[in-house]
């Protein structure tokens, strides 16, 4: 029998799959997913990201029973132990080829080229996919061929390529014969996995499988999609897709999300949508083409001397929702509270924490990772690295958004204040931007003096750049 196995990864899902589509081109096949704990660890992803991959590998297991394909459970501390567990798992049923879908950070990088050797080793055929992204990183470079480090040349590029993609074809599993497999003594039920204790907000708020991934992508499509190039900026409405952590986990495919932008038409909302999605491809592509930036370095060389704060209180305070800035507090007790932030406040409260605190860039990053439900490393670091003015294509360090004129402008009416500030509930639209003598006493006077936060930033960054003049 010819066996092809299909490894598990942030591609929890049948629809559309690469990996899976190609292993069952060639034969019978079997799928892996391999726990590793201590390695989550290490790379800071949330408890409540965790427990949604959980929940979606019950989902995954159950559809994939439908179509006759087995799904096995292992576990290991990390990375390294994963070679020694594939040379058995390998051998004793007898594959033929091992199918990924390719992951682009350095220690995902380093893992896959061991089990590459592996492989090479034993004989067996290994062949990793490009399921993540909208193009493979080695196709979209310049004409120099060189990658890109400005978003807008390299969207437009993009744009160029992907023409075609809208007249292909999702990839479809077909159902096979069921495949008896030798049960190995490492093999786990997914309850026996060591999983973080079940999260009854995150189960409530976050729905899993990919089922119902594609029909939020659809009603977004059909109904916020025309409108989503202003509707994304209000923190207040459902205006986002509020897919994000179906694609971090992968549970939905970045090229279905495309050709669905595309089928709705060509208005502006579908556009910058679908420039969102380029968004995500950049900063994957960043990652693969400058490994330093996953050992945390900034992407730029010409920062390394800008003079971090490392105040533990004011970190505290900013991480707990208690700064004194309405909007930046709400924002952060949105991301407590439900393991989500909007993107907009994204930038905000990372700016604030970079910029108005001076507190290193690198603090700020790890939180984020660590509560956040759609924390993607590529993402969540060129962000911060696009707050901090130390990643490619950044914002100018002179350009400090004012979180009080963000806040009026985009919560006018402090609908999404009172939400997650109900202790401000009763000041006036005015007022609770910047509740200054009106403020109550259960709420904490602001941290730092906005003016006083811009200018010092302003003073650092500018000396840096004088060092490199």
């Amino acid at each position: 029998m010819t066996l092809a196995l299909h490894w598990f990864r942030t591609d929890l899902r049948i629809h559309d799959n690469q990996a899976l589509a190609s292993a069952q081109a060639g034969g019978s096949v079997a799928a892996i997913y391999i726990a590793t704990p201590r390695q989550w660890q290490a790379h800071d992803d949330a408890s409540i990201k965790q427990d949604y991959w959980r929940r979606n590998l019950q989902k995954l297991e159950a559809a994939l029973q439908q179509v006759g394909i087995p799904l096995h459970y292992f576990e290991v501390a990390t990375y390294k132990e994963i070679p020694a567990l594939l040379e058995r798992v390998l051998a004793e049923w007898q594959v033929n080829a091992l199918h990924c879908n390719r992951e682009y950070a350095l220690n995902e990088h380093k893992r896959d080229a061991a089990v590459a050797a592996l492989c090479s080793k034993l004989g067996i055929y290994m062949q990793l996919h490009d399921d993540a992204v909208l193009m493979p990183p080695e196709r979209a470079l310049n004409k120099s061929g060189q990658p890109y480090k400005v978003f807008t040349p390299f969207g437009r590029h993009m744009r160029e390529l992907l023409e075609p993609l809208a007249r292909r074809e999702a990839l479809v599993i077909k159902r096979q014969t069921s495949v008896p497999m030798k049960r190995l003594h490492e093999q786990r039920q997914l309850q026996e996995l060591s999983w973080p204790a079940i999260d009854p907000v995150g189960e409530k708020l976050w729905v899993a499988g990919e089922v119902h991934a594609r029909q939020k992508l659809m009603t977004f499509c059909a109904d916020t999609i025309t409108h989503y190039d202003e509707a994304r900026n209000i923190p207040s409405i459902d205006g986002t897709s509020g897919l994000s952590h179906a694609l971090a986990a992968g549970v939905l495919s970045i090229r279905e999300c495309w050709r669905a932008a595309q089928s709705f038409g060509e208005g502006k909302g579908s556009e910058i949508w679908r420039n969102e999605l380029l968004w995500r491809d950049f900063y994957k592509h960043i990652m693969w083409h400058y490994p330093h930036v996953s050992q945390h370095k900034p992407w730029r060389g010409d920062v390394g001397h800008v003079p971090w704060q490392h105040n533990k209180e004011e970190f505290a305070r900013w991480s707990n929702g208690q700064t004194g800035i309405p909007i930046v507090d709400a924002a952060m007790r949105q991301l407590l509270q439900t393991g989500w932030m909007h993107n907009r406040l994204r930038m905000l409260t990372a700016m604030f924490l970079t910029k108005h605190l001076l507190i290193d860039w690198r603090w700020g990053e790890s939180w984020f990772m660590q509560h956040l439900i759609d924390g993607d490393f590529a993402a969540n670091n060129g962000g911060w690295q696009w707050s901090a003015s130390t990643g490619t294509d950044a914002v100018p360090y002179f350009r400090i958004f004012n979180p009080v004129t963000q806040s009026r402008r985009f919560d006018p009416d402090g609908i999404f204040i009172r939400q997650y500030l109900p202790e401000l509930a009763a000041l006036n639209n005015k007022a609770i931007h910047e509740p200054g003598p009106e403020r109550p006493s259960s709420y904490p006077a602001p941290m730092i003096e906005l003016g006083f936060g811009r200018e010092r930033a302003l003073s650092a960054f500018k000396k840096q750049a004088e060092l490199f003049q």
